[in-house]
C-alpha cells in the first residue's frame, strides 16, 4: 500500500514539474475540468453528483455549473440544462479565462443567444487555440445561423484537435445531412456510433440519412437498434413504421405507429403514419380518424391533409377530397400536382369548367406535365372545342412522344373535324405504340 502511494506522488511531482509555467491551481483546474469532460459520455449521472458537490461548497464555480447542464442535457432533462446554464451567464459578466469564454459561449448558444456565443467562443480560442470544446460550440452557434460552411470548419478543426471527439462527428454529420450530403453525413454519425455504440440518437440519425437515400433495408436496420437502445424513442417507431408502410407491411406499420402515439401521443407524424396503413388495408374510416387527428395537432401540416384526400378520394366522397385539396392548396398554392388531382376530382363530378381551370393551372406551375395537357385536351373534346383538344393532345405527345392514348384522342379529335387521313395516322401510331388501342383505329374510321 505504501509502495502505491509513493507511486502516486512520483507521478504528482513529476507532472506539476514538467507543467511548471502553469500555477498549480490551474493544473488541478484543468485536470478537474478533463475529468468532467470525460464523464460527460461516461456516466452523467456522476457527472451531476460530482458538480453539483462542487456548486454546493462554491456557488460561484460558474464551469461546474456549465458541465453539469451539459450533463443535465445529455441526460434528457432540458429545463435543468437551461436553468444552469442562465446561472452561468449571470456568474460570467466579466470573463478572463478562456474557460470561462468557453463556459458564457456554451452558455449564451444554449439560450439561444448565437450571435454573443460566436463571440465569446472567438475569444476563448484566442487565448487557447487548442480548445476543442471552444471550436465545437462555435460551431453549433454557427449551425444555430444557419451558417453551415463555417459550422462545417469549426467541427472539423474540433475533430482534428481531438480526433474523439464524439459529438463533433455527429454535430458535423447533422450539418452535412441538412444539405443533402447523405455520404458525408453517414460517414460522420458512423464514426460516432464507434466511438459510443450504446447512443440510440446516432443509429436513429443515420437511420434516417439512409431513408432518405431510400436505402431501406439499412434504415431498418438503424432504427431498429435504436428502438433496442432506447425503447422510448417515439420517432424511431414512426420512421420504422414509415418503411414499413413502404413495403406494403401494414400491420406492422400499424404496431409501430401505434407505439409511437403512446410514447408521443401529441406528434402528428405518427397518426398520419398510421393513417397510411389503414388506407393501405382500405380501412378508410380508421385512416380518416387518424389523419383527422394529425390535422387537429397541426392544422398547418400540409402532408396529413393530402393523405386523408386521397383517402376521401379513394371513398369516393368527391367533396371532402375537393374540399381538402383546396385547403392543401391554400397552405402550397405553388404545388402543380394538387391542382391536377383537383382537376381530375371535377373531372370525375362532370364540371369541365372547373376541371379545365385546375388542369390549366397545373400547366401554368409545370409546363411539362404531359398528363395536365392530356386530360385538359379531354375536356376540351367534349365541349367540343376539337382545335384547343388537337393543340392540347399535341404538346402532350412533344412532350412524350410514345404517349399512345394522346395519339389516340388527338386521331379521334381530327375525326371529328373530318380530317380523317389525319386520323387514321394518329390512329395507327396509337397501336403501333400499344396494341391494346386497336379500338382506336376503328373509331377514327368510322366516319370514313
Amino acid at each position: 500500500m505504501m509502495e502505491k502511494r509513493l507511486i502516486l506522488l512520483i507521478l504528482v511531482v513529476t507532472f506539476f514539474a514538467f507543467n511548471a509555467s502553469v500555477p498549480v491551481w490551474a493544473q488541478l483546474a484543468n485536470a478537474t475540468r478533463a475529468r468532467w469532460e470525460k464523464l460527460v459520455y461516461d456516466d452523467t449521472k456522476a457527472l451531476i453528483q460530482e458538480t453539483t458537490a462542487e456548486i454546493e461548497k462554491n456557488p460561484r464555480n460558474a464551469i461546474a455549473l456549465r458541465m453539469r447542464s451539459s450533463a443535465y442535457y445529455r441526460n434528457n432533462e432540458p429545463d435543468k440544462g437551461k436553468a444552469d446554464a442562465t446561472a452561468v451567464l449571470a456568474l460570467l459578466i466579466s470573463p478572463a479565462t478562456a474557460g470561462e469564454f468557453e463556459a458564457k459561449c456554451y452558455a449564451e448558444r444554449r439560450i439561444p443567444k448565437n450571435d454573443e456565443a460566436i463571440a465569446s467562443c472567438t475569444k476563448a480560442i484566442a487565448l487557447d487555440p487548442k480548445f476543442a470544446w471552444a471550436y465545437y460550440n462555435r460551431a453549433k452557434a454557427n449551425e444555430g445561423k444557419k451558417l453551415n460552411t463555417q459550422a462545417v470548419a469549426d467541427y472539423t478543426k474540433a475533430i482534428e484537435l481531438n480526433p474523439t471527439f464524439h459529438d463533433a462527428y455527429t454535430g458535423r454529420g447533422y450539418v452535412y445531412e441538412g444539405e443533402k450530403q447523405h455520404d458525408k453525413a453517414i460517414a460522420d454519425y458512423t464514426k460516432a456510433i464507434q466511438l459510443d455504440p450504446k447512443r440510440a440518437s446516432e443509429y436513429f440519425r443515420r437511420g434516417f440519412v439512409y431513408n432518405e437515400k431510400q436505402e431501406y433495408v439499412f434504415a431498418m436496420a438503424d432504427f431498429t437498434k435504436a428502438i433496442e437502445l432506447d425503447p422510448r424513442l417515439g420517432s424511431a417507431y414512426n420512421n420504422r413504421g414509415g418503411i414499413h408502410n413502404k413495403n406494403g407491411e401494414y400491420d406492422l406499420s400499424i404496431a409501430d405507429h401505434s407505439r409511437a402515439i403512446e410514447l408521443e401521443p401529441k406528434a402528428p407524424q405518427p397518426y398520419a403514419g398510421r393513417g397510411e396503413a389503414y388506407h393501405g388495408k382500405k380501412e378508410y374510416d380508421l385512416a380518416i380518424a387518424d389523419h383527422t387527428k394529425a390535422i387537429e395537432l397541426d392544422p398547418k401540416w400540409p402532408r396529413a391533409v393530402y393523405l386523408r384526400a386521397l383517402v376521401y378520394k379513394d371513398k369516393k366522397d368527391h367533396d371532402r377530397a375537393i374540399s381538402d385539396l383546396t385547403k392543401l392548396i391554400e397552405l402550397l398554392p405553388s404545388v402543380a400536382y394538387t391542382y391536377y388531382l383537383r382537376g381530375n376530382l371535377y373531372s370525375e363530378k362532370k364540371e369541365n369548367g372547373l376541371a379545365i381551370a385546375d388542369y390549366s393551372k397545373a400547366i401554368e406551375l409545370d409546363p411539362k406535365d404531359r398528363h395536365a395537357y392530356y386530360n385538359r385536351g379531354n375536356h376540351y373534346f367534349h365541349s367540343n372545342q376539337f382545335d384547343l383538344a388537337i393543340a392540347d393532345y399535341s404538346k402532350a405527345i412533344e412532350l412524350d412522344p410514345k404517349f399512345a392514348g394522346a395519339y389516340s384522342n388527338r386521331g379521334n379529335s381530327y375525326r371529328m373535324k373530318k380530317d380523317y387521313d389525319r386520323a387514321i395516322a394518329d390512329a395507327t401510331k396509337a397501336i403501333e405504340l400499344d396494341p391494346k388501342w386497336v379500338w382506336a383505329l376503328w373509331r377514327s374510321c368510322r366516319g370514313v
